[in-house]
């Protein structure tokens, strides 16, 4: 049950007799009568209390903790409230505050129960809830893209549906302000500490989108949003966390670049403003941070822009802002700038009495704290909090983490994966199981994505810094697919000194195996990469945005996302590698499928006996979904070497099989395998149902001396998205002989015309004669060719001096309902290479489901 403030004052008074201030005003009062009758009552101290917002360590309000003790002088995150007269608490992980939405909300209410004993005043709890890179509530929370992924949809209604969401989930667990949304503008790609937190380079887009997430949080969601960082961090090549970093923009380049957004926040209601420890000398000639700058916070930020919510530090123990002063001045500095709340002091103690003393010297008055605490409590009063501190523990699970905010959350991240490029035609991948090496950073959200389609996913975990023992261990992953997942690879300052990261994925595409390279948080990534065929950029790599990737890869869904920022050359900055905008797309209603015909025949192996490892290495190149094989050997003397070749080269593939035979001889002695010789099929895809058709042959080889209907075309059936799929292979003699081969012709479309027409059907194999030929014609008029598109072949390197140069004709043919995407016959490699004295064709096909 939610107790309403009434209850809980009366709980404080009996809890804590003798309180110096117990504020008795109705909650039904107006807000500043409640104001002004609170802070008639407020002792010096608790009003200064009233402006720092502080961390405590613990998970309950009660929990003593040795950390708490040596900062704070005493044990319990209670006992830190009630010393300091504290106006508010932020939450982080490392605090151990955020451990579950069950614990939280305890830990709130403990802490609120704590202020209200003792000053009558409940607690402003924040967190710094950006969704995407920054995060401190994590699952079962609702885990939403980031600025930067927010931008990349162009969605001001998504950035609204975010921050609703995450306004309800944050308020239902006691949290009353998230320290959100970022409103830099990042316009420099080495800016080591914004990035992805911002929307985009585009000051526009910010503020469009920057204005939608307020309304989001407070209008919606109901708690306290913060824009930060004031005047704008997004310019910036030095950490504030480490160091100073000054702003070169003249003071029209603020106006154009930094403003808009912070204007549109103002514009929206935005409630509170955290500043930036950034120096602007176009702004404030002195070189104080804006933190401590009173032109910049009073001068443009109050007088200016007629903001007159809360203004709030950030972090006081960031270098930034203890540069130029010491921890004692530093808060009276920000004070005197036009500050309200000072954020994370280093020495807690010694900056509350600094305050304490400035005043009570006569160095700030009293009125001026005065101007700051009314503000604060305004806002307390304003977003409910004291009329309703606590939270229903019951409800939690009922606003946090639903599937409906968990379905709006993968709405927003399907919405915003970027497709950079896809120059080895790639995607979308189609639906067949595959082994796929998934490596970098953090890999374990997408590898779990690819399984559930089926993929089996091998996980190389290689953080930020990889080792070259890890690098060696991922190249030398055999799998049909890599994906490598980068973060922040381009900070070779600070996130991955060695560049390690850039050495994996340049050792990745070296193999010359099939790579996606996907930076997982700044886009800026891939300008530091060799040139990788297939770019993706995420932003994120949270569940939903893994998922959303593993949509597109899977063409599921269209790649929607716009780049919201410029990629510049690594060589030259003011050389764009992909331009604001970019994002490529693809029909996702087409399901893609790669079939290959091979022909197989021995003569690269020593002394002419089949080369079984050199063969399935030449398959596995291919990278197809099904292959048609012909002149595969079974049991066939010293050539296959008693091998059941099919079965051999499916195992070491991890390929289903069937193997339809043309001739099957008796063994050459008692106890040995049958002899046999026909045409085979590898599949990813498991086989529903196989058929050895009759079709005219004509052969010197018995069992069948003249043209007569005989064995040999290969018909599997399988299922890809709900289709069914006909693959017919077939090995037809080699007889320049017209006649026959219109007899082959009429057998082929008979078998055809058996099946439904709304199947799908593929004919893969090898024809002697040019796509041409007259008396193909009715055979190329049913199906769409292939072999026409690539152009016609002559044989490889090891085609026999006595045949013609018609000896082997690979082809692909498609049916109705099947669009051939591409088809080509691929390189010759080195004769001392070659797994054939024949080269495959390979066609990319695609089909609606």
């Amino acid at each position: 049950m939610e107790l309403t403030r009434r209850q809980t004052l009366g709980l404080a008074a009996a809890t804590v007799a003798g309180t110096t201030v117990v504020a008795t005003t109705s909650a039904a009062a107006s807000p500043d009568r409640w104001v002004r009758d609170t802070m008639r009552r407020m002792t010096l101290e608790q009003k200064v209390g009233q402006l720092f917002v502080c961390y405590a360590y613990g998970p309950t309000a009660g929990t003593a903790d040795a950390r708490n003790t040596s900062l704070y002088g005493v044990a319990t995150p209670a006992e830190v409230v009630a010393k300091f007269n504290l106006g508010g608490v932020i939450y982080f992980t490392w605090t151990d505050s955020t451990k579950d939405p069950q614990q939280i909300a305890r830990l709130s209410n403990g802490l609120q129960e704590a202020s209200i004993a003792n000053t009558g005043i409940p607690l402003q709890i924040g967190t710094d809830q950006e969704h995407g890179s920054v995060v401190r509530v994590g699952p079962p929370a609702t885990q939403f893209p980031g600025g930067m992924a927010l931008g990349a949809t162009r969605s001001a209604a998504y950035a609204r549906a975010a921050g609703a969401i995450a306004g309800r989930e944050l308020k239902a667990i006691g949290i009353t302000t998230d320290f959100a949304p970022d409103a830099d503008v990042n316009v420099n790609p080495l800016n080591p500490v914004i990035g992805v937190r911002s929307v985009s380079s585009d000051p526009t887009l910010v503020a469009e989108l920057v204005a939608a997430q307020v309304k989001g949080y407070q209008r919606d969601g109901r708690v306290v949003s913060t824009a930060k960082h004031f005047p704008g961090h997004g310019d910036t090549a030095t950490d504030s966390h480490t160091g100073i970093p000054v702003i070169g923009h003249t003071r029209e380049e603020w106006t154009r670049i930094d403003l808009p957004p912070f204007q549109a926040a103002i514009r929206a209601g935005i409630q509170s403003i955290m500043t930036a420890h950034i120096v602007v000398p176009a702004l404030d000639p002195s070189g104080d941070p804006a933190t401590l700058s009173r032109p910049i916070l009073t001068g443009i930020l109050r007088e200016q822009l007629k903001f007159d919510g809360v203004v709030i530090t950030d972090s006081l123990g960031m270098q930034g802002v203890r540069d130029k002063y010491g921890d004692a001045e530093i808060p009276l500095r920000a004070i005197e700038a036009g500050v309200d709340q000072l954020l994370m002091p280093v020495d807690p103690g010694l900056a509350y009495n600094s305050v304490l003393d400035a005043v009570r010297s006569g160095r700030i008055s009293e009125a001026r704290i005065d101007e700051s605490v009314q503000r604060i409590l305004t806002l307390k009063h304003e977003t409910g909090l004291v009329d309703h501190p606590y939270v229903d523990l019951a409800r939690v699970a009922k606003i946090v983490g639903t599937p409906a905010n968990y379905a709006e959350a993968q709405r927003i991240a399907n919405r915003s994966t970027t497709l950079l490029r896809d120059d080895a035609a790639l995607l979308p991948l189609s639906p067949a199981p595959r082994t796929i090496l998934v490596t970098g950073y953090s890999p374990a959200n997408l590898a779990a994505a690819l399984q559930s389609r089926g993929a089996t996913a091998v996980v190389k975990d290689t953080g930020t810094t990889p080792t070259d023992a890890k690098i060696a261990d991922a190249v030398a992953t055999v799998a049909d697919l890599t994906v490598v997942l980068t973060n922040k690879a381009w900070d070779t300052d600070v996130t991955d000194k060695q560049a390690k990261q850039q050495k994996l994925v340049n050792a990745l595409l070296a193999t010359g195996r099939p790579v996606i390279v996907v930076p997982v948080r700044d886009p800026y990534d891939v300008a530091y990469f060799d040139p990788a065929p297939t770019t993706l950029v995420t932003y994120g790599s949270t569940a939903p945005s893994m998922e959303a990737l593993a949509k597109v890869l899977y063409g599921e869904i269209a790649p929607t996302g716009k780049l919201p920022v410029a990629i510049p050359t690594k060589a030259d900055p003011t050389e764009v590698l992909y331009p604001f905008g970019h994002g490529l797309t693809f029909d996702a209603q087409q399901t893609r499928l790669t079939v290959a015909s091979y022909n197989i025949h021995a003569g690269a192996g020593e002394d002419n006996v089949f080369d079984l490892d050199r063969t399935a290495a030449a398959l596995k190149a291919l990278d197809a979904d099904v292959i048609g094989l012909q002149e595969v050997d079974v049991h066939w003397d010293a050539r296959s070497q008693w091998l059941d070749t099919l079965a051999e080269l499916a195992t070491k593939l991890g390929l289903h099989s069937a193997f339809a035979p043309i001739y099957d001889f008796d063994p050459p002695a008692a106890g040995q395998p049958r002899r046999q010789y026909g045409v085979g099929l590898l599949s990813r895809f498991p086989l529903i149902r196989t058929e050895n058709h009759s079709i005219t042959r004509l052969s010197t080889q018995d069992p069948n001396p003249v043209p007569a209907p005989a064995p040999g075309f290969l018909e599997a059936e399988l299922e890809v998205r709900g289709r069914r799929l006909h693959v017919y292979c077939t090995h037809l003699d080699y007889r320049a002989d017209p006649s026959v081969r219109q007899l082959q012709v009429a057998d082929t479309l008979k078998i055809l015309a058996q099946d439904r027409k709304k199947d799908l059907q593929v004919l893969v194999g090898d024809f002697n004669a040019e796509a041409s030929a007259p008396e193909l014609a009715g055979l190329w008029t049913r199906l769409t060719d292939s072999w026409t598109a690539a152009g016609s072949t002559t044989g490889g390197p090891y085609t026999y001096p006595a045949v013609a140069a018609t000896k082997r004709i690979d082809f692909v043919t498609v049916g109705t309902n099947l669009k051939v995407l591409r088809a080509e016959v691929p390189a010759e490699v080195p004769v001392a290479e070659a797994a054939s004295d024949h080269r495959p064709m390979i066609a990319d096909l695609s089909f609606r489901p």
